[in-house]
Formats: C-alpha cells, sequence, structure tokens
C-alpha cells in the first residue's frame, strides 16, 4: 500500500540514499493537523498548505518521508518539481510589429490581473499617472514591496498594463488602464516550485472580489511528466473558472515537434497561446513554441507574436527592504528593453481577455475562448501549433 502512495522517482532516490533531505508535496485525504504536526516533529519544515488541494509542500529528510507515507491520511507524496519562465531577453532594442498606442474604445479600467511571475519592478510607467501595482506577495524571499531580480515579471507587466508614459506611448500596455495583483513565485534565476505556484493560486481566490481579479496570467512551463502534478493544476484552473477567472498560459518554450507540449499548458481549463513570428503579417512558427496535439485537445489554443517584444525594463540588483526599512529604487539608465517567448503571448492574450471583461464582466471561460477563436484570423500553418490561429485586435477590440 505505500509503495502506491508514492511517486516512483521518489521512491528511487530515497532507496537508494541520494540526498540528506527531501522537498516534496504531500497530498492529504483531508486536512489533518496531524499531518502537520508531524512535519515538526520529524523536524522537517512546512513550507505551504494549499488549501484547496488538501494538500502541504514540506521538507522532511529521508527518514521523515517514510514516516510520513504510514499514515493513512496521506494519499500520495512526489517531489516538488520546478516550473520554468518561458520568455528571455534577446538584446533587440527594437519593438516588433504589434504597437498599441492607438486609442481603442476599452482599456482594461477596473480588471484585476494575478501575474505569478518573478515579481514586479517599481517602474514609472506602472507607476505614473496612477500606482498600477495593487498587490504584492513575496512568496521567495519574503518582501514586502515591490521588486523584480529576475526582470521577466515586470516585462510581463508592462506588456498587460503599462501607461506608456516615458516612451511618448510606444510601448503603452495593452489594457492600460488595468491594474496586476503580482506574486513573486519565480527566483532570480526563473525557476520556481509547483508549490509556490499552487500556492499563489490559491492566494488569487482570497483577493480576487477585493481586486476585482478576472484574469491569471501565468507565464511558466513545466517540463516533466507528472500527470498527478498536472491534476493539482487542472483542478485549481477548474477552480478558477468557476470563479470567472480566466488563466491563461504559454505553450512553452520545447522545440515545435509534433505533441512537444507539457505540464499544465495542457488543462482544458486555461487557454494556452503558442508563439509566432511575424514579419510583414507572413506568419512563420517561432522555434521555440511547444506544439500539440495533447490527446484530444487542441493545443494550443491559438497563437501570438512570440519574438522581439519591447516592453519594461527592470534592475535587478534592487531589494525593496533591508531590515525592514523600505528601500526606494534608482532611475533606469534603460526604461526598455526587448524579451522573446511564449511568455510574450500569454501576456499579449490575457490583456485582450481584460479589454473583453471590461466590456462585458458577464463573460465566462467558455466564452471568452470562444470569442478569441471566431475572432482568429486563419493562418496556413498546421493547429497543432498556432490552434484556432492568431487574434484580429482590431475585430475585438474598436
Amino acid at each position: 500500500m505505500i509503495n502506491k502512495k508514492i511517486d516512483t522517482n521518489l521512491a528511487y532516490y530515497l532507496k537508494n540514499n541520494i540526498y540528506k533531505n527531501y522537498r516534496v508535496l504531500i497530498e492529504c485525504k483531508h486536512f489533518s493537523k496531524n499531518i502537520s504536526s508531524k512535519i515538526i516533529s520529524l523536524k522537517g519544515t512546512v513550507l505551504y498548505y494549499i488549501e484547496s488541494l488538501n494538500l502541504i509542500a514540506a521538507e522532511l529528510s529521508p527518514k521523515g518521508v517514510e514516516r510520513i507515507l504510514e499514515f493513512p491520511e496521506v494519499s500520495y507524496v512526489c517531489f516538488d518539481e520546478y516550473v520554468h519562465l518561458c520568455a528571455t531577453p534577446t538584446g533587440v532594442t527594437t519593438a516588433n510589429g504589434l504597437r498599441f498606442s492607438a486609442n481603442y474604445k476599452f482599456t482594461g479600467k477596473g480588471i484585476g490581473i494575478a501575474v505569478i511571475d518573478s515579481g514586479v519592478y517599481p517602474h514609472k510607467d506602472l507607476l505614473e499617472p496612477s500606482n498600477k501595482i495593487k498587490h504584492f506577495r513575496d512568496l521567495i524571499n519574503n518582501l514586502s514591496y515591490p521588486y523584480d531580480d529576475n526582470g521577466h515579471g515586470t516585462f510581463i507587466s508592462g506588456l498587460l498594463c503599462a501607461s506608456g508614459l516615458y516612451s511618448k506611448y510606444v510601448y503603452k500596455g495593452i489594457a492600460a488602464n488595468a491594474h496586476i495583483c503580482s506574486f513573486k513565485a519565480f527566483d532570480g534565476k526563473g525557476k520556481g516550485f509547483v508549490s509556490s505556484i499552487l500556492y499563489a493560486l490559491n492566494c488569487v481566490f482570497d483577493i480576487c472580489t477585493d481586486y476585482n481579479i478576472r484574469v491569471i496570467c501565468l507565464p511558466g512551463e513545466l517540463l516533466m511528466h507528472n500527470y498527478i502534478i498536472e491534476i493539482y493544476f487542472d483542478k485549481l484552473f477548474k477552480i478558477c473558472c468557476d470563479k470567472n477567472i480566466i488563466v491563461v498560459v504559454p505553450a512553452g518554450s520545447n522545440s515545435g515537434s509534433l505533441s512537444s507540449i507539457t505540464g499544465f499548458a495542457t488543462s482544458k481549463h486555461c487557454i494556452t497561446a503558442g508563439g509566432l513570428l511575424s514579419s510583414s503579417k507572413q506568419y512563420k512558427p517561432y522555434k521555440y513554441s511547444s506544439s500539440g496535439p495533447y490527446g484530444k485537445l487542441t493545443k494550443p489554443d491559438l497563437a501570438a507574436c512570440a519574438d522581439s517584444i519591447t516592453s519594461l525594463n527592470s534592475d535587478i540588483t534592487y531589494l525593496s527592504e533591508r531590515n525592514g526599512i523600505k528601500l526606494y529604487p534608482h532611475n533606469l539608465e534603460n526604461l526598455y528593453t526587448t524579451y522573446s517567448g511564449t511568455s510574450c503571448a500569454a501576456a499579449y492574450i490575457s490583456a485582450i481577455i481584460a479589454l473583453l471583461l471590461e466590456d462585458n464582466p458577464s463573460l465566462g471561460f467558455n466564452d471568452v475562448l470562444s470569442i478569441l477563436k471566431l475572432a482568429c484570423i486563419p493562418i496556413e500553418l498546421d493547429k497543432t501549433i498556432i490552434g484556432a490561429g492568431i487574434v484580429d485586435f482590431n475585430k475585438l477590440i474598436t
């Protein structure tokens, strides 16, 4: 019975006495204070309790893992795997063909977007003329004030809702009057544990009403095959759907070979954005965009440009506090930078959804996905790469 409760990879490492300590996910049949107490008594550390899943993230010794498996409340134990951000700086200083400096009827006003990423730098275009950063939660270093030691989260936040004030509105966010709730679940190297991302999703539920969070942008990828962890994500994504919160994720960064898409990007309860290259409207597949098919699902659902996108820069050396005292950032020498990756496509789709929800707040997940697909431009590329195609922005927002 105990063997059925442990992931085979974890069992191998325990059997061969590989590590002195293990960071694990412990699934319980129901919440049990007894399990948390037992972890502590075994000189382990409880990292998170993810209420919606009855899941505990903990660090334990090999003996501690073996002892925890003996409890009938415990149904499954596995490694707490890594999730990776899937966009990188390109070193290019010009913007791609997508510029949103025009004035559209909708701007995302009043719509909250939760960004689960590497944090957010207090960039001028996010603070002026009004502060777009309405909430910040640091799950890595537990700092109280916004910062971003990687840069990815700031870049994505800029694509979503930067004011564009300091670029004369050239690099204005697509939903410029939306606001963000930033959850730092990825470290300075762009890695985050599964438990941190799951916990961040659970935290969104606690504040979604206060900040009118209707969209979650999760621009990372799970580069491994563990169907139990995929189920955890799918369950939380389903709760999001039930709460009328739309989750958008990138297809991932695996090469475009058939069935290269993995992890939570395969969930039927999220919108998955693939990547394209664009040159004078001649669309081509983006090399580092994962492809379907995945079972009977069409994944990715749709696509957007993912190459050489320009948005907000960060000072990755800046920390927002020291010894509990808030520190203020210096002025950036370069306010903007350029990234490539399917994260950019996910941010683009997230912002478009914010505009749709401003227009019609009653829309749910299925409504939004149907509208986006109907607005897609047909492209002569395989659906396993682009899904329904690339969204015609002007057809949606006029």
